[in-house]
Formats: structure tokens, sequence, C-alpha cells
């Protein structure tokens, strides 16, 4: 029923195209699409499979739906990681930021000369964790990774985690995701260490992955979807549709679908990964967490 009223609501959007105003809050985005930023190399969040049109994962099935809160159609762009902060400065062509990204204070405030940005969400929670090979060495606590070679990419929350808060580890930083996960394939790295959900889906990729159960480190990301400041009636409309999202059944189908890894792994997959309802109170459309 979601996506009928959304599409109906749209269709009353060309109609009132002759109007001087945009459907939807604070007549933005001005476009005839929304630009959305997502990822392309990460099978069950953000993945492209050979062609352009063609994408799957959880973060798409969330960037339609912001896309329909704001009541125009969907044009997905790939951004990298450490792009996705600068792309949505208002000169990258970029819309919205649906690409596993957390909500935190210096992406609300901007930090070290980057632009502050808006979330809505979060739309899932996640820890940071380990992924291996299942036939390499054992690892099942911190301490056997000590002296082990560990991947994390630029631009996110991982490297300054592994760097600050784990001893022991050799840390190797690269530039994207399916970079680090090759040299993690071929044996040039021990272990990956992202977002859990993250991981989760590149087991469903390599059947030879696997993410170290019960292994976690720092604190719960909370991913959401970012959008330049200045657009809070936007930012509303698309929290009011991750409310909706989260409160129904969808959320659930739609996460077992696109990352059936992780009910497989963990029985308690929904209380570790749905955000509650007053998360997103706390987390939208602030200037700052706490305030």
């Amino acid at each position: 029923m979601r996506r009928i009223r959304s599409w109906t609501a749209l269709m009353s959007c060309a109609l009132l195209a002759p109007a001087t105003t945009a459907c939807g809050s604070d007549a933005w985005p001005g476009g005839e699409e929304v630009r959305i930023g997502v990822k392309g190399d990460q099978p069950g969040t953000g993945f492209q499979n050979g062609s352009y049109a063609v994408r799957s994962g959880f973060d798409i099935k969330i960037a339609r739906l912001a896309a329909d809160a704001l009541h125009k159609p969907p044009e997905f762009r790939n951004v990298p990681s450490e792009d996705r902060q600068t792309d949505l400065d208002g000169k990258h062509h970029i819309d919205l930021v649906v690409a596993t990204y957390s909500i935190n204070n210096p992406r609300l405030t901007g930090s070290n000369g980057l632009p502050a940005h808006d979330f809505a969400g979060p739309y899932a929670v996640t820890y940071q964790g380990f992924l291996v090979r299942k036939k390499g060495p054992r690892v099942r606590g911190m301490s056997d990774l000590k002296g082990k070679r560990v991947c994390t990419w630029t631009g996110t929350t991982s490297s300054p985690t592994i760097d600050q808060r784990t001893t022991g580890l050799v840390p190797v930083q690269d530039s994207d995701a399916s970079k680090c996960v090759a040299d993690l394939l071929s044996g040039a790295v021990d272990a990956v260490s992202s977002d859990q959900l993250i991981l989760y889906g590149f087991t469903q990729l390599h059947k030879e992955l696997e993410v170290v159960p019960h292994l976690t480190i720092g604190d719960a990301q909370y991913y959401g979807v970012g959008l330049p400041k200045k657009h809070r009636g936007a930012c509303a409309d698309i929290k009011k549709a991750l409310k909706e999202y989260v409160n129904s059944e969808d959320w659930s189908r739609d996460f077992k679908n696109e990352l059936p890894s992780i009910p497989a792994a963990d029985p308690n997959w929904e209380s570790r990964f749905k955000p509650r309802d007053a998360q997103l109170d706390t987390y939208s459309c602030r200037d700052r967490i706490g305030s």
C-alpha cells in the first residue's frame, strides 16, 4: 500500500506542473528527479550488477522510499565513502546520500573544512566487526588478530576505530570496500573491518568468507539519509516515511530479502539491526545529536 500511495502522490504532482512551486516540502529538490548517491560495490546494501540500471540492496530500498517521500523518481549515482560528505555541499549535483552513511556530530556540524548537513534516520543500526576467510587462521577474539593485517577504506568511521581502540593490529587502508575484500580473498590481508551489516553482505557474494560472530568494536552506527542543510521540510517528510516503514512489516521483509545472511546467522537480528521509533526522533533533522 505504501508504494501505491507514493506513486499516486507523484502523479498528482505531475498534474500540478504549471504551478509556481513544486510538490513536496520547501520546493526542494528543484529538478525533475532526486539525485541520490549510493554504493555500487556493496552486495546486500548497495550493489550495481553489470548494467547501470540494475541495482539491489537495502540502501536502494531506502533511497526509493526517500524519493517517494519527495514525490519524485530517483536517479542513482555511485558515491565513494570519502565523497559522501563533500558531495552534499550543493556543488556536486547530489541531493541525497543513502550509502551506509552513519549519523554523527562531525557530519551534522561540519569539521575539518567539510560541509555540515542533515540526516533523516536511522533506518538501520549496526556495530563494527570483522570479515575473515573461513579457511584462514581461526579468529574468535581480538587476541587472534594481533599482528594481523586488517583492511579498512577511506572516508569511513571504521579506520579511526581500528587506529584508536585496538592494539596489536596492522592497519591497512584501501580506497573502497571491494578492494579490501579482494585483498582478503587473495590473502594480502588477514581481515576486513567495517560495519557488520556491510560485511554480512559480502558473505552473500563470497561464500568462502564469514563474519566473526559476536566480535564487535566501537560505538553503534546509525545509518541515515543525508541531505544538505536548510531543507528541514524535506527532511521531515523523509523522517515520516521512514517511521511508517520501520513500524510496518515492510522493513523486516526487505531486510531479510536483501541481507538474508544476517537472519541466518543471528536469531536476534531484528533487535540488533532494527532502529527504534524514538531513535528517529533523536537523530533526525537536528543540528547536533542531543540538542
